[in-house]
């Protein structure tokens, strides 16, 4: 995995953990961030408001996951607005767009990346449950990406601090390389694409963490499930390259926990957050990296094919680069038993967090 800062990526979040076009982390977070949760034992206050009260579900999270993945499953298509916030030293990236997906392995995303600026005390209020986000209607955005998928080519448009950079991948190729290889499969090629999108999203958090019980909590959406999450140790040796069974604190841009809330009523994804400890363990403090908000979900019986038709740009200055030949390459490599990962910048950098997830790790 690469973590560039300010930039956006095709390449998911923490490895096959997040949706597409996710907002990479910059490193050297600072230990603790204006929005860092305050320690579960003080006073609540006019700017410190009591956490939202708790109540254990009936639920484990085996059932929320079965659950949410025969919603999904279920339906011919979906659409959501997506907000993302990221929070690193003293700075705030926010990113907002629109998320369409059916079946066929066909998505369509729409990102826009607004201005970097200072952190600040109302962050906090943004990133409430029940925040509707930031007005953004008067920033001009500073960067965009279109991704879209017919089910055979997945096209990625970036705009990027007035760079341009247009991608074809071409999934059938790649899928019917992929089952070709012995040590590898159509299902992990989908995944490193992205093309997944949320089902797949959904299934590497389970398969990739440890999940605690199941937590109902209400709110302005209604009731959610809130599902807290460590990684366990398969991700850890596999996916980070720690060594096994460590146990001293994961780098700065790597998450310690994840918050997963699932709207009770339909059973649909309404947040992903990914939360740091305080490096003290003493301290039960925990602050929120990234921030994942799918909100106005829709179920969608028939979207028009048009939706999954991607328009090249009309600017000639801009050429085309077709990576299906690289994604080929890669797929053998990783696919070879002796085989060594490039992706190692997660490899040098520590062992991983073991502990038993803060009690104040609900959150907002």
């Amino acid at each position: 995995m690469k973590h560039k800062p300010q930039s956006l990526t095709s390449r998911p979040l923490f490895g096959s953990l997040a949706l597409p076009a996710a907002i990479a982390v910059i490193l050297s977070i600072a230990p603790v961030s204006l929005t860092a949760d305050e320690d579960q034992t003080a006073e609540p206050s006019a700017s410190q408001p009591a956490k939202p009260a708790l109540k254990r579900s009936t639920m484990t999270a085996a059932d929320v996951f079965g659950k949410v993945k025969d919603k999904l499953d279920s339906l011919d298509g979906f659409s959501c607005d997506i907000r993302q916030t990221a929070l690193m030293t003293g700075h705030r990236l926010h990113a907002k767009g629109r998320y369409y997906h059916a079946s066929g392995n066909r998505l369509r995303l729409e990102y826009r990346l607004f201005p970097i600026r200072s952190s600040r005390a109302s962050d906090r209020e943004y990133l409430s449950i029940d925040s509707e986000g930031e007005d953004t209607t008067e920033l001009k955005p500073t960067g965009s990406l279109t991704q879209v998928s017919d089910g055979s080519v997945l096209w990625s448009y970036w705009i990027n601090a007035g760079q341009k950079q247009l991608t074809r991948r071409n999934i059938r190729e790649i899928m019917e390389a992929a089952d070709a290889q012995p040590n590898y499969s159509s299902a992990a090629s989908l995944s490193d694409l992205g093309v997944g999108g949320m089902q797949t999203l959904m299934a590497q958090l389970q398969v990739g963490m440890e999940f605690g019980a199941v937590m109902e909590q209400e709110s302005q959406r209604g009731k959610l499930l809130l599902l807290t999450g460590r990684w366990n140790e398969k991700t850890k040796t596999e996916i980070f390259k720690l060594p096994p069974d460590a146990t001293g604190p994961m780098p700065e841009y790597i998450p310690d926990y994840v918050r997963v809330y699932i709207t009770a009523a339909t059973m649909t994804p309404a947040r992903i957050q990914y939360v740091k400890r305080h490096p003290n363990p003493e301290l039960k403090q925990v602050r929120p990296l990234t921030t994942l908000d799918f909100v106005n979900f829709k179920a969608e019986s028939s979207l028009p094919a048009s939706v999954f038709e991607f328009e090249r740009p009309d600017d000639e200055e801009i050429t085309e680069v077709d990576l299906t030949s690289s994604v080929l390459e890669a797929i053998k490599k990783a696919a070879s038993p002796d085989s060594e990962s490039e992706d190692g910048d997660e490899a040098d950098a520590g062992a991983g967090g073991g502990s038993k997830p803060p009690e104040d790790s609900a959150g907002q």
